[in-house]
């Protein structure tokens, strides 16, 4: 305290005028006597505090209720705990059109009446499954002991569909697929006349061009086998792959339910005993192929011709999916390393539903196999599979 006086007194002291100083002095005079007082005060506050508490008992005083939000909002501060809202910059009001709802014209942008998808607009041509797909992965060592597995899988399915309705269906798809069949043509004692060949999509060709699937099986079994011609049930030639896709399906439902039954719940689609797919490296299945709503997207109608696949030749019709899903059993085939990655992002990462046709692949009724080799699987992680939150992955 005393050095604080001194310091005033220093600065009153040297100025250069008399009457400043004479001035000074006394004003120092008065602050001494006043902060010698002040001084004097807290030292009996802090004495008096120290005896109150030493004879108080010990124990501890119940807090004081808080004041009223009316009492602490007295006064001419406002209290730190209240949040005080500046007045607004809008004089009257928020206005009702903002800069970023205007035109280039400055005009108001007129109100949306559009509707976004599933709100009484446009639905959604995919959807996430709403529950587990449960399906089998049977691995090989290599494609050839693979095509032999898949040969004991046909016999076993023909037996059964046979012995139960006294005929088998079996749906092939075109690609490298075709070539795994060969060995079906050295299995003996097969009731061939029971048999009925379908292909799940086919080019809009001719039978004898080098891209018909139905040439394609030919060489690789029918030509060896006893099924009946009237049972491989190929396109029509020279029609427009509108009108090959609608004769088509005139074929299925021209037979009887012995040779193909219907769901029965609507829109009745014929149920297959084996569909047999393939995969391509962007995922599509049959001629279905990523993010086209109007084909694999497709809710209804038994075979869709497809006009501008990405994939040459451009025109092809194909099963729908909801054709593919009715099915008793459906097994994809994937062998080779050519397919090791697609594999692995079908099989372990969760895309957007549409972006790989593989994952729309769910049997209502049926079963789901994927028949794959040791160089197609490398990149699995099956044995973390049991691992819930590793699987599965977004990415």
């Amino acid at each position: 305290m005393v050095s604080l006086v001194n310091q005033i007194a220093g600065r009153a002291v040297a100025s250069p005028r008399p009457n400043c100083q004479a001035k000074a002095a006394i004003r120092v005079s008065r602050l001494y006597t006043v902060l010698v007082k002040s001084h004097s005060i807290q030292q009996q506050e802090r004495t008096q505090a120290t005896e109150f508490t030493a004879a108080a008992p010990k124990t501890q005083a119940p807090a004081p209720a808080p004041r009223p939000v009316e009492e602490r909002q007295q006064g001419s501060a406002p209290s730190v705990r209240i949040n005080v809202i500046a007045k607004s910059r809008w004089a009257n009001g928020i206005p009702p059109v903002m800069g970023a709802h205007l035109m280039a014209s400055g005009e108001p942008a007129p109100i949306s009446t559009s509707k976004g998808a599933d709100l009484g607009g446009i639905p959604h041509a995919f959807h996430y499954a709403d529950k587990e797909i449960n399906a089998d992965v049977v691995q090989f060592t290599n494609a050839d002991v693979g095509a032999q597995g898949i040969a004991r899988l046909v016999q076993q399915a023909a037996e059964d569909a046979i012995k139960q309705k006294g005929s088998f269906t079996l749906v092939l798809s075109g690609g490298s697929l075709l070539k795994g069949l060969t060995p079906l043509a050295s299995i003996k004692g097969l009731d061939w006349s029971k048999w009925h060949i379908f292909y799940v999509d086919e080019r809009n060709v001719a039978h004898s061009h080098p891209d018909s699937t139905h040439k394609g099986a030919q060489e690789a079994f029918l030509s060896k086998v006893d099924i009946p011609a009237e049972n491989v049930h190929a396109i029509k030639e020279g029609l427009s792959v509108k009108d090959a896709a609608t004769e088509y399906a005139g074929q299925i439902l021209h037979l009887s339910e012995n040779v193909i039954p219907k769901t029965s719940n609507s829109p009745h689609l014929p149920v297959f005993d084996l569909i047999l797919l393939g995969i391509g490296p962007d995922g599509h299945v049959a001629s279905l192929f990523p993010n086209r709503d109007h084909t694999t997207g497709a809710s209804e109608g038994i075979v869709l011709p497809v006009d501008n696949s990405p994939k040459p030749p451009p025109e092809r019709i194909s099963f729908s999916m909801p054709v593919i899903n009715a099915a008793k059993q459906v097994v994809v085939v994937a062998f080779g390393g050519g397919k090791a990655e697609i594999v692995q992002r079908a099989l372990e990462v969760q895309a957007l539903p549409g972006a790989l046709p593989a994952q729309l692949v769910k049997p209502a009724s049926g079963s789901l196999t994927w028949y794959l080799d040791a160089d197609s699987a490398q990149g699995l992680h099956i044995q973390h599979w049991e691992d819930k939150k590793a699987f599965p992955r977004s990415s």
